[in-house]
C-alpha cells in the first residue's frame, strides 16, 4: 500500500486555461489564487475516451469538480449572508439579511406580481399593487376607520349610540315575564313557558290547576315525617306508621316482613344478599332455592354426607384448596381428586393426587374405585412442557440421583440410540476412558477442527485464496480479490484484497 498518491498540479502562473495533459481518471490542481475570471484554486479530472492521436494519449475532456475556490465560497456562519459567498441557511432554513431590487412571488414559468418597496403609511392614500404595508400600518387604518362607526338606538323611552369598537349591545328581559335568549347570527325574544310562585300560597278550599305551576315547597299538615305517603281513598294523601323512610333505611312493619303469593312461593329475580340467619320454619326438610344469585354474608356449614354441584363452571377465589381436614390418624385412604369421562364407549373413572402406599404424587385414567378410595397402579401417562427436579429415576436409568449433573445406571450399560441414526453433542465431550468408535465421527460444519487441535478451524477453501490468521490466532481464514486487486491493510489492522489503494489519513 502506497503511503502518498501525488496528483498533477499547475506549476506555471497561466490559470486562464484547464490542463490538457490529463488521462481518463486523472487529477491535477491548480494552487494559483483563484477568482471568478480565471481558472485558479480548482480540482480537475480528466474524463471521457482517451484520443488516439500521435504521442501520449490523453482524455477527451477535462472537468473542474472542485477546489478552494469553491469551498471558500461556503466558507462562513450559516445564516450569515456574506458578501461574495454563497447564501447558506441556518437550522431554521433562515438568513440574517437579503437586498434585493424587487420581489416576486411566482409558480415556476409563472409570472407573479412584482414587489418594489414596504410602505409605511397609515392613510394607504398612495397605495399600489407594487407595495406591501407594515402591519402598524394597517392596524392604524382600521382603527381609525372603525373607531369613526358607532350604531344609534332608539326605544320608547330613551335613546343610545354603540361605539362599535368597544362597545356591546345587551337586549335582557325582565324576570318571569320576558326572556331573551341567542344563538348563530339569531336574538329571540318571548315570554316563559310558565311562572314560578316565590310567595306563600294559602288555599282554604280545592284548588284546581289546569296548568303547570311550580312550588317552591308544599307544606300539608296531616302527615308524619319520615312516612312514606299513600293514595287513600277519595285520592287523599295519607301515610302509615308501618311503612318508614328515613333516607337511609326503609323499614316494614315492627315485627315481621311477610309476602304472600297466591301460589305460596315467594320469587326473586336478583340478588338476595342475607346478613343474619334463613329459618326453614319448623321442619328440617325445607330447602332454599333461588333462579338467582345467594350471597351468603357469613361462613357456609354444611353438616350432610354429600355436597352436589351440578353447575357447568365452577370458580373459587381461595388460592389454596384442603382435603381431608379433620384427619387425625392413618387411615390408608388416598387424597386427591377423582373424575369421570368417556372414551367413546364407555364410562372411565379417572383420579389424579397423593398415593398413600408410595407417598407419590400419582394419575390414573381408568381405575375401578367402586370398591373404595385408593387408587393403585399401572400409573397413566403424563405430558408437561419443562420439568423441573432435582432428580428422576426413569427404569435402570438415573438422572441427578446419584450426583448433580450424572446419569448413570442402577445395572447394566447406558446406550444412547436416536431414531434418525445420528446423537449430536453441541458441547465439548471429555471422554476420561477409553473411547470405541465404530462409526464416523463428523465434526461441526461450522469451525471444523480448530489451531488448537492442530487443524485450521476450516472445512474447505476457496481456490486462489490466501491464508490469514483471525486477530487471536485462535484459526485461520481466507481472503479473495477480484482482478487487478492487492493486499493492503484496512484501517482497523486487518488484511483485505481490493482494487483500490487508500492512502489512510492524516
Amino acid at each position: 500500500m502506497a503511503n502518498l498518491t501525488r496528483i498533477k498540479i499547475l506549476t506555471t502562473a497561466s490559470t486562464t486555461t484547464a490542463p490538457a495533459n490529463l488521462k481518463t481518471g486523472e487529477f491535477a490542481y491548480s494552487y494559483v489564487a483563484g477568482t471568478q475570471a480565471n481558472n485558479g484554486d480548482r480540482l480537475y479530472m480528466g474524463t471521457g475516451a482517451e484520443n488516439s492521436g500521435p504521442g501520449n494519449a490523453f482524455a477527451s475532456s477535462v472537468d473542474v469538480i472542485g477546489g478552494k475556490y469553491f469551498t471558500q465560497l461556503l466558507d462562513h456562519v450559516h445564516g450569515t449572508v456574506t458578501n461574495n459567498s454563497a447564501v447558506i441557511v441556518d437550522g431554521n432554513k433562515h438568513i440574517d439579511q437579503i437586498n434585493i431590487g424587487s420581489l416576486a412571488l411566482e409558480s415556476s414559468g409563472g409570472s407573479g406580481q412584482v414587489v418594489t418597496s414596504i410602505s409605511t403609511s397609515t392613510s394607504l392614500a398612495s397605495a399600489a399593487n407594487s407595495q406591501l404595508a407594515t402591519a402598524l400600518a394597517i392596524k392604524t387604518y382600521v382603527d381609525t376607520l372603525v373607531d369613526a362607526q358607532d350604531l344609534d338606538v332608539t326605544t320608547d323611552s330613551g335613546t343610545i349610540a354603540i361605539d362599535l369598537d368597544d362597545e356591546v349591545f345587551t337586549i335582557a328581559g325582565t324576570s318571569n315575564e320576558i326572556e331573551t335568549s341567542a344563538t348563530g347570527n339569531t336574538v329571540t325574544i318571548g315570554l316563559p313557558n310558565s311562572v314560578s310562585i316565590t310567595t306563600n300560597l294559602s288555599v282554604g278550599g280545592t284548588l284546581d290547576v289546569t296548568g303547570q305551576t311550580e312550588l317552591a315547597s308544599l307544606n300539608v299538615e296531616d302527615l308524619t315525617n319520615n312516612r312514606i305517603v299513600l293514595a287513600g281513598a277519595d285520592g287523599e294523601l295519607e301515610d302509615d306508621a308501618n311503612l318508614t323512610f328515613d333516607g337511609t333505611n326503609f323499614t316494614v312493619g315492627s315485627s315481621k316482613f311477610d309476602v304472600v303469593a297466591a301460589s305460596g312461593n315467594t320469587q326473586i329475580d336478583g340478588t338476595l344478599n342475607v346478613d343474619g340467619n334463613v329459618v326453614l320454619g319448623a321442619s328440617t326438610s325445607n330447602t332454599v332455592q333461588t333462579g338467582g344469585n345467594l350471597t351468603v354474608g357469613g361462613n357456609l356449614t354444611v353438616q350432610g354426607t354429600t355436597t352436589s354441584v351440578n353447575s357447568t363452571q365452577t370458580t373459587l377465589t381461595d388460592p389454596m384448596i384442603e382435603l381431608a381436614k379433620d384427619t387425625s390418624s392413618a387411615d390408608g385412604l388416598d387424597r386427591g381428586i377423582r373424575f369421570k369421562w368417556h372414551n367413546g364407549s364407555a364410562v372411565k373413572d379417572g383420579f389424579f393426587g397423593l398415593d398413600i402406599q408410595t407417598q407419590r404424587f400419582v394419575f390414573t385414567k381408568d381405575e375401578d374405585l367402586s370398591g373404595g378410595d385408593n387408587a393403585s397402579s399401572p400409573w397413566s401417562d403424563a405430558e408437561f412442557g419443562n420439568v423441573y427436579g432435582t432428580g428422576a429415576d426413569l427404569g435402570n436409568i438415573q438422572v441427578g440421583i446419584t450426583g448433580d449433573n450424572e446419569i448413570d445406571t442402577t445395572s447394566g450399560n447406558l446406550t444412547i440410540d436416536s431414531a434418525g441414526g445420528t446423537t449430536t453433542i453441541d458441547d465439548i465431550l471429555s471422554v476420561t476412558g477409553a473411547a470405541t468408535i465404530t462409526g464416523a465421527v463428523t465434526l461441526s460444519a461450522v469451525s471444523g477442527l480448530t489451531v488448537a487441535q492442530g487443524g485450521t478451524g476450516q472445512r474447505s477453501f476457496t481456490g486462489d485464496g490466501i491464508m490469514i490468521s483471525n486477530p487471536g490466532g485462535t484459526a485461520m481464514t481466507q481472503v479473495t480479490g477480484a482482478s487487478h486487486a492487492i493486499m493492503q491493510y484496512n484501517s482497523s489492522g486487518v488484511p483485505v484484497a481490493s482494487t483500490i489503494i487508500d492512502g489512510g489519513t492524516y
